[in-house]
């Protein structure tokens, strides 16, 4: 490995350290970063609340992360946390009003996406370096 390459990936790692530090104090990203389930449930209710074509609910939740992450009642429960807390919000599915989509709220959008925004300029030094993903 060149010395740049090792000084880019070093950069990198100390914008990472500091960015988190930041993230912790966000009502947002502390949530997200309590375990790896929260970070499941809140980034496929993200995608659905950014991709319009997405759409999520329990039952998608459910089916979409493994029972090694996180049980059913685990799911649920951050379910109900983040609309405590304002981070998502329940509504009926146009063509089954039984089924509740998830999505974020507005404040939550918001905030969800200067984070990402936010953590793409932390990584931004290594998009000249990227690599494939081995096979």
């Amino acid at each position: 490995m060149s010395e740049k390459y090792n000084s880019e990936i070093a950069e990198t790692i100390k914008s990472a350290l500091e960015f988190y530090k930041y993230e912790l104090d966000l009502p947002l990203t502390n949530f997200i970063f309590q375990s790896p389930l929260h970070w499941n449930v809140m980034t496929i209710i993200a995608l659905a609340t950014f991709d319009r074509e997405q759409t999520t609910s329990f039952q998608h939740l459910c089916e979409s992360i493994s029972p090694k992450t996180g049980s059913k009642s685990s799911i649920q429960s951050i379910i109900e946390t983040g609309i405590q807390r304002g981070f998502i919000k329940k509504s009926p599915l146009h063509n089954d009003k039984r089924i509740k989509s998830l999505k974020l709220t507005e404040t939550a959008a918001k905030d969800y996406e200067n984070w990402v925004r936010a953590d793409a300029a932390t990584f931004g030094p290594l998009n000249g370096v990227a690599m494939k993903t081995p096979k």
